[in-house]
Formats: structure tokens, C-alpha cells, sequence
């Protein structure tokens, strides 16, 4: 691609290498990405993470441009392009109104969409709550195949949230555990014991909160880069009470995506019988036939005709 500088260059060849290996990941994932692992000249700041954001950007569009003129069948990508899908943006999707254009195409969807609730019959129940919205995309692959919730506090969460959750547990037999994923700072230790509290207050019952990310000790094992604690922030002191006086903080988002989805599953699956998954596994075979069989049915009967359009009316 011409007129790209070589640092340039150089900087999005290695970011498809990385996305190639472990996508999607949102921008900020990237960076972090990038950074801990020092294998070229990128720093921890605002003018790398602008330059990284400039350099995808041109990439992408490269992409996008290349499957617009060929169809995407052409043999290779142009060089110095990155696919579309390799990155997120958790913050602008889109909302949109299920429409079908009949009732054939309906049944089509229901087919491919139905899917058992496998946790009926657990003795557990789990949901995944985030600090942030970021990292969603990095774990949403195995919040799907468990068939979990995934809850984004953004922030300390709101009354709205706690009553919501309240709801929902207060009419859950199984025992519950909420997995956590929030940054290693003085307000997200403190953002998940406040909306733990406050959710077992609505619900009326008590539940377990496990941290997953981050841990203190990620720093060191993922060379994570540490931030110094804001002094302005009025959590600071209970902070340096648990972790040292020097204790550095880190935002969730350097955490490397696929240990974000190792931890999940991991945590997910050691609350699964097994037996009891597959018995209802089996269950849903059988209904998914029915509505197969169903969907077939509904191929074979009369289209509806199209209302004939009213004749003109002359003035």
C-alpha cells in the first residue's frame, strides 16, 4: 500500500499476526496485547495507542475495500489489511427489529435459534458480571457455549441493575455463584463488593462473588503494565492496606483475551454435572427434530397471495 511510513507498516503486520492467532479483540486489547509482549517498539501510552488506532483503521478499510471490489474471492488480501472481524467495538452495535419475509423463513430461524436451557436441573447456577464492557467480546464465545448471562456493571453498578438481578435470584432454587471480572485498582475491589451487596440485598438471599480477573499476582506471571494508584482517588488507603503501599493497579483489558476465556470456562464448567448436561443435550436433540419436522410441514403448504394493488383513481 503506498505511503504508508514503515513503522506503520511494520505495526500492522504484526497486529494481524496477533489477531490471526486470538481474535476479536477491541482496540484497547490490542494495545495491551502488543505491549506485554515487547517484541517491537510500542509503548504503554496516548501516541502509540493513537498510532495503533490509526493503523487499524487504514488496515481495515484496506479490507473492506478488497471485498467490495472482488467479493471477497480474490486469492489473497491486499497486503498491509486487516479483516473487519477481527476487531470489536462493544459500544456501537446496532439495534434491530426481527422481521421475517414469511412464515417459511420464521420456522427457518426458529430451527437454527432454539436452544434448551441446559441448567434446569443443576445444582448450580452462574452468571458472568464485567466491570467494563470491553473484554465482552473476548469472553462471549464461552458464555454461549455454557448458555451463561453475561452483566456489565460499567462502573459501579446502578439500583436498576441490583433490582434486576434481585428479581431473577430471588426465584432461583439452585445455588448460585457470580464469576467477577473487574480492573486491579482500589474501585474495582470496591465496585465488586458494592454490587454484591447490594444484589444480595434485593434478592434477599446470599450468594457467591469469585474474582477471576484481575489478581495481583497476574502482573508479574502476565508482565502486565502497572499503573501508580491516583492520589486523588479516596479509595486509595484500603487499597495500600491490602496490597502494600506500593501496590501498582491495572486495568482489565491487558489481560491476554484467551486467558480471559480459559479462566470463564474453567470457572463455568468446574460447576457442571456433566450427566445431568447431557441428559438434557439429549432432550434437545429430540424437540430440535420436532421442529425440524415442522419447519418442513410449513414449506409445503400455499404461500398466502399478495393483495392485488387498489386500481388508480382518475382526479
Amino acid at each position: 500500500m503506498r505511503g504508508l511510513s514503515n513503522s506503520t507498516k511494520e505495526l500492522i503486520q504484526y497486529v494481524f499476526r496477533l489477531l490471526e492467532q486470538d481474535h476479536p479483540q477491541t482496540l484497547r486489547q490490542a494495545h495491551y496485547a502488543i505491549f506485554c509482549r515487547k517484541e517491537i517498539s510500542y509503548q504503554n501510552t496516548q501516541a502509540d495507542y493513537k498510532r495503533l488506532s490509526r493503523a487499524t483503521t487504514i488496515a481495515r478499510h484496506a479490507y473492506r475495500a478488497w471485498q467490495l471490489e472482488t467479493g471477497g474471492t480474490g486469492k489473497v488480501p491486499p497486503a498491509y489489511s486487516i479483516p473487519t472481524e477481527f476487531m470489536l467495538d462493544e459500544t456501537r452495535e446496532p439495534e434491530m427489529v426481527s422481521v421475517w419475509q414469511d412464515a417459511t423463513e420464521y420456522i427457518e430461524t426458529v430451527k437454527r435459534g432454539y436452544r434448551r436451557d441446559n441448567w434446569q436441573g443443576q445444582p448450580n447456577y452462574c452468571e458472568i458480571w464485567s466491570e467494563k464492557a470491553t473484554i465482552l467480546g473476548a469472553i462471549r464465545p464461552v458464555a454461549d457455549q455454557w448458555g451463561v448471562t453475561l452483566r456489565v456493571c460499567h462502573g459501579f453498578g446502578s439500583t436498576g441493575m441490583a433490582g434486576q438481578v434481585g428479581m431473577l435470584f430471588e426465584d432461583i432454587p439452585q445455588e448460585i455463584a457470580v464469576f467477577f471480572l473487574g480492573d486491579h485498582d482500589p474501585s474495582g475491589h470496591v465496585i465488586e463488593e458494592d454490587i454484591h451487596r447490594r444484589a444480595e440485598t434485593a434478592s434477599g438471599k446470599s450468594f457467591r462473588m469469585l474474582r477471576l480477573a484481575i489478581h495481583k499476582e497476574d502482573i508479574a506471571a502476565f508482565n502486565l503494565p502497572p499503573q501508580t494508584i491516583k492520589m486523588t482517588d479516596s479509595r486509595a488507603a484500603s487499597f495500600r492496606r491490602q496490597f502494600g503501599a506500593n501496590a501498582a493497579t491495572v486495568e482489565l483489558d491487558a489481560l491476554p483475551a484467551a486467558e480471559l476465556r480459559r479462566r470463564v470456562n474453567s470457572a463455568v464448567e468446574s460447576l457442571v454435572d456433566q450427566a445431568l448436561w447431557q441428559r438434557q443435550v439429549g432432550v434437545q436433540q429430540v424437540e430440535l427434530n420436532c421442529i425440524a419436522e415442522f419447519a418442513e410441514r410449513m414449506k409445503s403448504l400455499p404461500q398466502l397471495a399478495l393483495p392485488k394493488p387498489l386500481p388508480e383513481r382518475s382526479l
